[in-house]
């Protein structure tokens, strides 16, 4: 470790670092922010579009007839306020559901990045405990030859023996060489989440959770219906599909609008204010639009709003239903993780006990050499499966926590 310091850029990272690292360099975070602004802005230029509206036009026109011609210059100012537009109030309600069903969106991006992030570093934590475990099992096999291959010298031991501690010393370094494997794959995963280079070394360290009873999984469904992103955006599209379908109702309603203006017209092109003040043509009013042609078009509007909104529904049962099964699946694959941490604990102890006693017996001679050695393999398989099952707990936990919709970012 020291070496590898020397030669790479070690980045020393607590849990709360890398998502803190992770957000000021992910791509997918200020992608999801980039759209939820896009909509956000899309809501207020529908909001604009109450205000009034203003038109300022001028026209030069020139006319031939045989050998008469004229030219005609023409001004026009005109203000324009919808009165009632139920497409503009349409428009306005349908961009707010949308803001609002983006705004989810962001909060699941965010949340399923942490997500990633923290079981990238839960598995990179695991590699470490791993790795560390194979060095030490490397040093008792290297002992343990040496202890061997001293008594074989002196005659007291088998070449058997012999051979058995060359074997496990072997097998000893290919474990280790795994570990490396798993742990340069986990590297590499939190790396391209986090968007760094350097060498990362976790600080946190993973603590046996406290025995805890699982809630009630009927209580946990309820909770997932209103906290579930996928469920939620199912529902706020269903509320734009029913908004949708109201204005496409409405859409056979007149349109009312303000008017007020002036035009001005001359033959000549003259630049003076007070001739446009005492020559321009004052117009004011109310206009009233009816769709009377689109008759047709507001039909098929009306028939294509009513089937979205039947399928919205199913798609919102579909999202339930989805949910709900990734909330039992998760919720067991989690009570099996805990389940597997209890007996991995109580299975590294027995084992580090039962390398105790077989060391003392060997050293006594009433043991064989293999049994020995099968002893210090229980002791590093049990520490494997414990550092495992530690670490898929945690990931577990995450997953739930993520399902449940309790995955947050503190400063959003």
């Amino acid at each position: 470790m020291i070496l590898l310091a020397l030669f790479l850029q070690v980045d020393s990272l607590s849990m709360s670092q890398a998502i803190d690292i992770a957000f000021q360099n992910s791509p997918v975070y200020y992608e999801s922010r980039v759209a939820l602004d896009k909509s956000r802005i899309q809501f207020y230029q529908s909001l604009s579009n109450l205000l009034p509206t203003l038109n300022v036009t001028g026209t030069y026109t020139k006319s031939e007839f045989g050998d008469l011609r004229s030219t005609d210059y023409t001004g026009a100012l005109s203000i324009n306020m919808p009165l009632f537009d139920l497409d503009i109030i349409s428009s306005i309600f349908i961009a707010r559901g949308e803001l609002g069903g983006n705004s989810i969106q962001h909060q699941a991006d965010i949340s399923n990045l942490i997500l990633r992030i923290k079981t990238g570093y839960y598995n990179l934590v695991n590699a470490f405990e791993l790795l560390r475990s194979s060095e030490v099992t490397i040093e008792r096999a290297q002992e343990n030859l040496n202890l061997v291959q001293a008594k074989y010298d002196l005659g007291s031991a088998s070449r058997l023996e012999l051979l058995q501690g060359e074997v496990f010393y072997l097998n000893a370094q290919q474990d280790r060489s795994r570990a490396r494997t798993l742990e340069i794959t986990a590297q590499e995963e939190l790396r391209s989440i986090l968007g760094t280079a350097g060498y990362i070394y976790p600080t946190d360290t993973l603590v046996t959770p406290e025995l805890t009873d699982m809630p009630d999984l009927d209580s946990l469904t309820e909770i997932l219906h209103a906290m579930s992103y996928e469920v939620r955006i199912a529902r706020q599209l269903k509320a734009l599909s029913k908004i949708n379908l109201a204005s496409s109702y409405l859409a056979f309603l007149p349109r009312i609008s303000l008017f007020y203006g002036y035009n001005v017209s001359s033959d000549t092109f003259v630049f003076d204010f007070q001739y446009y003040r005492d020559n321009a043509v004052k117009n004011y009013g109310i206009s009233v639009s009816f769709p009377i042609f689109e008759i047709k078009g507001l039909i098929f509007r009306y028939l294509n709003a009513k089937n979205d909104l039947r399928r919205s529904e199913f798609a919102e049962r579909r999202a339930e239903l989805e949910t709900e099964k990734q909330l039992r699946t998760t919720y067991y694959s989690l009570r099996e993780s805990l389940d597997k941490l209890q007996y991995a604990r109580k299975s590294l102890d027995a084992a580090n006990e039962a390398a105790v006693i077989s060391r003392e017996r060997y050293a006594l001679g009433a043991t064989s050499f293999l049994d020995f050695l099968t002893a210090e393999k229980s002791v590093y398989d049990a520490r494997v499966s414990y550092s495992s099952a530690l670490s898929d707990y945690y990931v577990q936990q995450t997953a739930f926590s993520y399902l449940l919709g309790t995955l947050t970012l503190e400063k959003e």
